[in-house]
């Protein structure tokens, strides 16, 4: 599966391919980290509801787009800056 925006579109004369790569790691990093912060505490109190339930559904868990691709839609829509 291709990501859209592509690379070429991503990248010009101040920002190369390895900026690019830095950039998306550490956006999908924030995402992931505040996605896990945000449901941390409403899956602890599922687990205190009912200790001995694994009736955890997936989509609670998981998000529902994959963070490298949320992280580069951000890029190209400059939410998240490319520093130098």
């Amino acid at each position: 599966m291709m990501l859209y925006p592509t690379v070429q579109d991503l990248t010009n004369e101040k920002t190369n391919r390895y900026k690019l790569v830095i950039a998306t790691a550490k956006g999908a990093r924030h995402i992931i980290d505040k996605y896990n912060a945000e449901h941390e505490l409403e899956e602890h109190r599922k687990a205190e509801s009912d200790r001995y339930s694994k009736d955890f559904k997936e989509d609670d868990i998981l998000l529902r787009e994959k963070p490298v691709s949320i992280a580069v839609k951000k890029i190209y829509d400059g939410e998240y800056k490319i520093l130098d």
